[in-house]
């Protein structure tokens, strides 16, 4: 069971002990015990004090270092916090700005892609149009191939392929001739195929007699050299119409077809009584396997 210290100090220090002479020795014994007990109250009540000032004075001190600290994590943090914000608001920045530069490039890129668009179909036609006037330029020139180099020695050019007409056409007057002369190249060597001639008919119609009567012909000899008539067409002409030559060697002596290129690329077949044309070879070349039997590579 516990003793109230405190207590038994407020009775000690609140009795009064009145000394008579009449009271006996043990009684004054009990009287310095109990003046010891208070003054030992005394004393307990005044350490108390201290200790509690003391731990009151350590309590402050704590607190006042907590709060210090975190007064300055709390600046600390709020600094850090602040730089972050400031960075994200940069990075927000920049990102806005790479949004709008994308949308931007991309609006370009597609204005683009169309202006591209028109310019090469703008380049199409004015290449079409280059072709057909470098065709309309060339429509009354003649090519002849295999003509031997020096044949025309000692004779104007536009002499000698007008009277070389006339002798292997059988044509009634020999036709006017505007201009001959070899292709523009190097003179070729003794084992090498002979120049060209080209040249330029005056009239339209000479040049249709000459291209008709030289089509009906099988082989067109001059001089015991077998020769060719062809008309001057432009190179990306005849490349074009380069690109016919399997099919047409698959529509070769076929039964019941006729075929010809007709200008500037366009290959018709007349086959069963019915007419086809083809501006595609490979439609060409279809249409002729699957129409007659392939032996072997044509």
């Amino acid at each position: 069971m516990g003793v109230n210290y405190l207590n038994i100090c407020s009775e000690a220090s609140g009795s009064s002990v009145e000394e008579t002479p009449e009271e006996d020795a043990p009684e004054a014994g009990s009287s310095v015990i109990l003046n010891a007990i208070s003054s030992l109250c005394a004393e307990l009540i005044s350490i108390k004090s201290d200790i509690g000032e003391i731990i009151d004075s350590k309590v402050e001190q704590l607190a006042v270092a907590i709060r210090g600290e975190l007064s300055a994590f709390k600046n600390e943090a709020s600094a850090a916090i602040s730089e972050i914000k400031v960075t994200m608001d940069d990075h927000a920045a920049k990102l806005t700005s790479l949004e709008n530069y994308a949308s931007t490039s991309s609006d370009i890129v597609v204005k683009m892609e169309q202006d591209l668009g028109k310019l090469k179909h703008t380049v199409e036609q004015l290449t079409e149009k280059c072709i057909d006037l470098e065709s309309r330029s060339r429509r009354q020139n003649i090519r002849i191939l295999n003509i031997k180099e020096g044949a025309e020695s000692g004779v104007k050019p536009r002499d000698f392929v007008a009277q070389l007409l006339t002798e292997v056409l059988s044509l009634e007057k020999p036709p006017h001739v505007d201009q001959a002369h070899r292709a523009l190249r190097a003179r070729p060597g003794s084992d090498e195929p002979p120049r060209a001639f080209i040249l330029r008919l005056h009239y339209v119609h000479e040049m249709e007699e000459i291209m008709q009567k030289a089509a009906r012909m099988q082989q067109i000899v001059f001089r015991g050299q077998r020769i060719n008539i062809f008309p001057d067409y432009p190179p990306a002409v005849v490349k074009q119409r380069a690109l016919f030559k399997r099919a047409r060697g698959l529509l070769k002596d076929k039964p019941r077809v006729k075929y010809g290129l007709q200008y500037s690329a366009k290959l018709r077949v007349s086959y069963n009584g019915k007419e086809f044309y083809f501006t595609d070879p490979d439609k060409a070349v279809r249409f002729a396997e699957s129409n007659f039997e392939v032996s072997g590579p044509v």
